[in-house]
């Protein structure tokens, strides 16, 4: 009887010792069972998307004309700017709105643009320029231009012939008339060209280069002001 007795309760401490070491055991097999789910071929959760730091709001600075210069009346003011992340500019005079130009889509850095404003009468002027983005807005850049006197002689930008001026950096030329013809290069903003011929619909036009290539640009008028007499330009493809 006392060997029956003493044979159970080697028995039960057995069992009490074991107890730890399976339930150790399940846990591991738990976790082991969760991790396979990662292997491939079967289904897992999918990842926390990671978020992208945002680019921030655009900026947008004036690079000339200096504030407080004094411009003549019926003359065009180029303000030329220069901005980062921005998708629009609007140039405001006296808290109205002149100029709304869009900027290429393509950009690889900041850009610059040239703002044309020509003042009726004399004044002083407050003028400011914002960008914008899909969502967000710039703060404001701004300039006092003072208005005095009539311009003597024809505008600045009355050329003969047809020609063109670059407004905006970041402007590709290409080999054709088309977003599918190929890339050769870029612009550089207040660059004049040469028209020569246009496209069946006037959506392109070949232009000729200061250094005579001839390329083809997009006919956008915030991009490319085009100005002279440009109406029996021929049609090439």
């Amino acid at each position: 009887m006392h060997r029956t007795n003493h044979a159970r309760f080697r028995g039960w401490r057995w069992l009490l010792a074991f107890l730890p070491l399976a339930a150790s055991l399940l846990a591991c097999n738990m976790t082991m069972g969760t991790r396979s789910e990662d292997e491939p071929g079967r289904p897992t959760a999918p990842p926390t998307p990671t978020r992208v730091a945002s680019s921030g709001p655009p900026t947008v600075q004036i690079l000339s004309p200096a504030s407080g210069q004094q411009v003549p009346a019926n003359q065009r003011v180029d303000i030329t700017v220069e901005t980062a992340s921005a998708t629009r500019l609007v140039l405001n005079i006296d808290g109205r709105v002149a100029t709304t130009t869009s900027l290429p889509t393509d950009q690889t850095g900041p850009v610059q643009a040239i703002l044309p404003w020509t003042p009726q009468r004399e004044g002083i002027y407050d003028l400011e320029v914002v960008a914008f983005n899909s969502a967000q807005t710039s703060p404001p850049a701004a300039l006092t231009l003072q208005v005095s006197g009539t311009a003597a002689g024809p505008d600045a930008g009355a050329t003969a012939g047809c020609t063109g001026r670059v407004m905006v950096s970041e402007l590709n030329y290409r080999d054709g008339p088309g977003t599918r013809a190929a890339k050769l290069g870029k612009f550089d903003v207040g660059e004049t060209v040469t028209i020569a011929a246009r496209n069946a619909a006037t959506t392109w036009y070949q232009v000729r280069r200061t250094n005579m290539q001839l390329v083809w640009v997009i006919n956008n008028p915030d991009w490319l002001a085009v100005s002279g007499t440009c109406g029996d330009l021929p049609v090439e493809s």
